[in-house]
Order: structure tokens, then C-alpha cells, then sequence
């Protein structure tokens, strides 16, 4: 076993088309690579866990450097969260009006970026929703641990 799917994303309209759940997260002897794009090398990973907070329930990964990761690494992706693909509407009604909560905000400052965004997360920087993860996040965790324990 060189290879593990632990997460896939399936449109409604490729499922009904027939067509196979694309990859999210696949476990590699190099790392985890992300929706077939983006490899998470092992030793540029942290910890991997559980998250549950106010906008759902996942995975979550914290790399080692997240600044020199995002800036080797883009996206895009369709299921896998990151500071660096949140961004603030410009038009919001709460902007508007001047009622947003501060702590919405989302800094500008790389920095600041990745702090604001382990807040919100509980210390996260990738995170995946438990929708996307084959079986549950507790199984998953395991497998990326056992991968990492492996080839690492």
C-alpha cells in the first residue's frame, strides 16, 4: 500500500454523470497531496487532527511554515480550506453599514493572516471538511499519522 485516498469530493452532477469522486486528500510515501495539485511534504507537516468550531467540523492541518508553504503552493482547491483563499467581500451589507464584527476581519498581513486564521480554526491552517473525508476524521487522522510514522 503506496498509496491512500482518505478524502474525496464528488459534485452531484459528476455522480449522477457517473463519473469517480475526484481525490482530495491522497497519502503518498512523499506527503499528502492535495486535490491532485499540491504535495504537503512530511516534514513540512506539524500536526493533524480533529477541528469542530462555529462553521463546521474536520480535519485540520498545521504545517511547520505555512508562510513558505502558501507561497510554493496556491491552489486552487474545492474542499480543502486555507487562509490563503479567505478573503473579505468588498460589497458585504455588514461592511456597508458598519457592523461587522472586528474579529471577522481578516488581516491583510501574511502574519497576521495565519495567527487570525488558527484563531478561528483552533490552530489550523489547512482544513478539511468531514463531508469530504472517507469515513470519519478520527480513521483519517490515524491513516495520515500511520503514513507519516512510515515514510516520514
Amino acid at each position: 500500500m503506496t498509496q491512500l485516498v482518505i478524502a474525496r469530493r464528488a459534485a452531484w452532477w459528476k455522480a449522477w454523470l457517473g463519473r469517480a469522486p475526484q481525490p482530495v486528500l491522497t497519502l503518498r510515501p512523499g506527503g499528502i497531496l492535495l486535490e491532485g495539485t499540491d504535495v504537503i511534504p512530511w516534514g513540512d507537516l506539524d500536526a493533524v487532527g480533529e477541528f469542530a468550531t462555529e462553521y463546521g467540523r474536520g480535519l485540520g492541518l498545521r504545517l511547520r511554515d505555512p508562510l513558505t508553504w502558501y507561497a510554493d503552493h496556491h491552489g486552487p482547491w474545492h474542499a480543502v480550506y486555507s487562509v490563503v483563499a479567505i478573503g473579505r467581500n468588498p460589497a458585504q451589507l455588514a461592511d456597508l453599514f458598519g457592523v461587522r464584527d472586528p474579529d471577522q476581519v481578516v488581516p491583510g498581513e501574511p502574519d497576521a493572516r495565519v495567527a487570525w486564521a488558527r484563531r478561528k480554526t483552533g490552530g489550523w491552517d489547512l482544513t478539511i471538511p468531514d463531508r469530504e473525508i472517507a469515513g470519519d476524521v478520527r480513521g483519517a487522522v490515524a491513516a495520515i499519522e500511520e503514513y507519516r510514522r512510515r515514510y516520514a
